[in-house]
């Protein structure tokens, strides 16, 4: 399963579980800078549907079907997925991560006992590192947030304003749909390789709301970047249809770890 698809079914997890009771369409506008210069993204939010725009790559999510449709805006190509190839791929995630814990407890074993609690303590070195820091609070976009700090260790700072003010429309889907998919997401979560897993989720609960302003700074190997987003623009009201539309003209692919090995047969 691609780093890209695990995070989508975390977010979508979280934007469940963290829907109010009542609220109407929503278009959120971000003005996004990086080391590549400055961008704009769009997020629509009905009771059916997301999509986010962004320069080259599109995403759109029908609840109900619970299909994800990713779009390639420079190879003019998109893919489709939903929630059962999800779960398969989180489960032969899980199985290989299970495979390649055995082996590495194996080697573990065998080393010396100062190595192996280095080892282990790397394991479950990230979650133990992050720290949350709440401050000020300031206007984004119209709306009160507040700030956050969040640090993973000497490498990650995260700065946010999160508002707990702005109302997402409920997604009309069966909730049950995605049990079984939290069940495979919960089977890698208890495996040793993401130990600490748990400890991170409930450290994260410190921070409230949806973050209208971020400031990302990561130090890797002696290079430092820094990403951004801010809304720019935060609009209630009906979501035309033809938002989430296909371009014309784009070819269907397979998604990367969907495509059959070579020889089998279409």
């Amino acid at each position: 399963m691609s780093l890209k698809s695990r995070s989508l079914a975390f977010t979508l997890g979280a934007a469940l579980l963290a829907a109010p009771l009542v609220a109407q369409d929503l278009t959120l506008v971000f003005k996004e800078t990086s080391s590549k210069g400055s961008d704009t993204s769009t997020q629509y939010f009905t009771k059916d549907r997301m999509r986010h725009n962004q320069a080259d790559h599109d995403v759109i999510v029908e609840y109900g079907t619970g299909k994800i449709t990713n779009i390639d805006h420079k190879k003019k190509e998109y893919t489709e997925i939903n929630l059962a190839d999800m779960e398969a791929q989180m489960k032969a995630s899980s199985a290989e991560m299970d495979k390649a814990n055995a082996q590495m407890k194996q080697q573990m074993e065998s080393m010396p006992p100062a190595v192996r609690e280095k080892m282990e303590k790397m394991m479950g070195g990230v979650a133990s590192s992050i720290t949350v820091t709440k401050g000020g609070s300031r206007k984004v976009a119209g709306y009160d947030c507040d700030e956050y700090t969040v640090t993973m260790g000497q490498g990650m700072k995260t700065e946010s304003c999160n508002t707990t003010a702005l109302k997402f429309p409920v997604p009309e889907v069966e909730i049950k749909k995605f049990a079984s998919m939290g069940g495979a997401m919960a089977g890698m979560m208890n495996n040793p390789m993401f130990k600490g897993a748990a400890q991170m989720a409930e450290k994260m609960k410190e921070v409230q709301g949806f973050a209208l302003a971020s400031t990302t700074t990561m130090a890797i190997m002696g290079k430092t970047t820094t990403s951004s987003r801010e809304a720019t623009e935060v609009k209630q009201g009906p979501v035309d249809a033809a938002v989430f539309a296909l371009p014309a003209g784009y070819k269907k692919v397979d998604p990367p770890a969907m495509k059959p090995p070579r020889g089998a047969q279409p």
